[in-house]
């Protein structure tokens, strides 16, 4: 009975031990942080194949991930330079609606898709940049989003394009084109305004939005002027157009006639440019319109015809007399030179100046066959006072007690004739003089912009210290049917400055812009139906210094 017992109690011992004290058994799934992420070529698939089908290459998932309305997907995707790119985003069944947009790494919009929908799709092809930063946005809905894209050749683009029905695809707009009414009417009315004999080389349609400029590419041809008419939509108003150098510098803006704009550019030599197109209300379909003038020499311009040049047109002193006549007609009077010779490429050539009190403009021009010109200002202390580049001509503003100085030149691309000419702005804000170098930005942005016509019509901008570890601000008020344009430069000790205009009332961000010395953004109330409060938030990237901001009312034509 002993012997039972022990062995019944052994036997439950073993029992209580193999449950709680030897290893228990494999559970059915291992637990913990997983390795790895979400296959986003699930949500790609199906248009993915399509999209090869068509000619495009293989699908590579630039991103993926869940989010929320308001969240974003990115990524960056390297594309050859003479290939087309398709950017898709798909998601999940539980998101609703899904936006695509693709950048430069320098902040160029590129395309974006923002149809009520989940499917958004955009075909970028050349020119572009070797690396584009692609970003999905989920307008509606909650789930997983991926972004993909595949290579396209140029020779494909066509089909890939119209199988996926994608922005940016070859002829998408150009059937709006085709039916535009009355665009031949304009375009006969604009040629018979400019004169000159011309030849249409492209006619197409570019779709626009007030939220991001876009672009196209154009070519002017050595000896030859190309004439840029863009005709805005019934969608949209107030274009604002301007034309950039290979280098991204802005020549110039475009000319108002009526609810149309345009611009004649020309060269010695066969150039790349841009034109940006932005209008400040709505988003529609500008029709872009280029000709080439047939021969050198153009017909008599109007008076508000801007010729913009990228390189000298005539010898120095045919150069020299074209920009005094301009500045005359500005109220600016007789020049003062300051410096006058020769430049050698690769060598910089320095002058001692001597410079009146107050504020004074000085332009560095050049002469057949130079091409670039880069100067700086100097004050008697080694302080910079001015610095500025361009294809044709160097504007300074320079500011100050005046005294003696030193102005420095050097050739961009081919060497030539200069010289540097001095005229006084006339009664200026004090704060200008205080504040030389901040000074000389201010008014060199506002003058790029066509903001003011002479440097004394910037009229008394705020002083403000900023540094990087605060946030300042000045509220602006926009009455309905009007524009604000704010202008921010930075003096020395800082670089960096951001601008970005914000609703007071809804706290929508409006605007945003930044550069490297200064910056500028417009705020307008065309569409609003109320007059609008804002508030223009200003940050710099590094360093501490005082700013000058000015604000000035415009009045866009519509």
């Amino acid at each position: 009975m002993k012997h039972a017992l022990a062995v019944v109690a052994s036997l439950w011992l073993a029992g209580c031990g193999g449950a709680g004290g030897g290893a228990a058994p494999a559970a059915p799934g291992s637990f913990g942080k997983a390795e790895g992420g979400v296959d986003g070529r699930r949500f790609l698939g199906e248009d993915a194949d399509k999209a090869k089908k068509a000619g495009a290459a293989d699908s590579e998932v630039v991103a993926v991930d869940a989010g929320a309305p308001g969240d974003r997907i990115s990524g960056l995707v390297n594309v050859p330079e003479n290939d087309c790119v398709l950017l898709i985003a798909r998601a999940s069944q539980t998101v609703d609606d899904v936006d695509l947009f693709v950048y430069g790494d320098d902040g160029t919009a590129f395309g974006s898709d923002e149809a009520p929908n989940k499917t958004p799709s955009l075909l970028v092809c050349p020119p572009h940049p070797k690396r584009l930063f692609a970003v999905a946005r989920i307008a509606a809905g909650h789930g997983m989003v991926a972004v993909g894209a595949q290579r396209v050749a140029r020779r494909d683009a066509a089909a890939v394009g119209k199988a996926l029905d994608a922005r940016g695809r070859p002829g998408e707009a150009a059937g709006r084109v085709a039916g535009w009414p009355g665009l031949d009417e304009s375009i006969a009315d604009h040629r018979r305004a400019l004169g000159g004999t011309w030849q249409e080389v492209r006619r197409t349609a570019l779709p626009v939005d007030a939220r991001i400029p876009s672009r196209v590419s154009a070519v002017v041809d050595a000896e030859r002027c190309l004439d840029l008419l863009v005709l805005p939509s019934d969608e949209v108003s107030h274009l604002d157009i301007a034309v950039l150098d290979e280098s991204g510098r802005i020549v110039g803006r475009g000319v108002a006639s009526g609810r149309e704009r345009f611009a004649v550019v020309c060269s010695r030599t066969k150039e790349n440019i841009t034109l940006e197109v932005r209008p400040q209300a709505g988003r529609g379909i500008a029709a872009v319109v280029m000709a080439r003038s047939k021969t050198p020499t153009l017909g008599e311009l109007p008076p508000d015809a801007m010729q913009l040049e990228l390189s000298p047109l005539g010898d120095l002193k045919a150069t020299s007399s074209q920009l005094e006549e301009t500045l005359a007609n500005r109220g600016y009077g007789k020049a003062k030179t300051l410096a006058s010779g020769s430049l050698t490429l690769g060598q910089r050539t320095s002058s001692s100046v001597t410079l009146p009190a107050g504020c004074n403009r000085i332009d560095v021009v050049g002469g057949r066959p130079l091409i670039g010109l880069k100067a700086w200002l100097w004050a008697a202390d080694g302080a910079l006072l001015a610095r500025g580049e361009d294809h044709r001509q160097v504007t300074l503003f320079a500011c100050g007690g005046g005294g003696s100085g030193r102005l420095d030149v050097e050739p961009l691309t081919r060497p030539g004739p200069y010289a540097a000419q001095l005229r006084a702005e006339g009664a200026v804000a004090p704060v200008l003089v205080k504040h030389p170098l901040a000074a000389s930005r201010l008014l060199d942005r506002m003058a790029a912009r066509g903001v003011l016509r002479r440097g004394n019509q910037a009229g008394a901008p705020q002083e403000m210290l900023v540094d990087d570890a605060h946030r300042r601000g000045i509220d602006v008020l926009v009455p309905i049917g009007r524009c604000v344009d704010v202008d921010a430069a930075l003096g020395p000790g800082a670089t960096g400055v951001e601008l970005r205009a914000v609703d007071s009332e809804s706290a929508d961000e409006l605007e945003l812009s930044a550069g490297s010395e200064s910056a500028a953004l417009r705020i307008c109330a065309l569409d609003s139906g109320r007059t609008l409060k804002a508030r223009v938030e200003i940050t710099v990237g590094v360093g501490s210094t005082t700013a000058l901001v000015a604000t000035r009312m415009l009045s866009p034509r519509p």
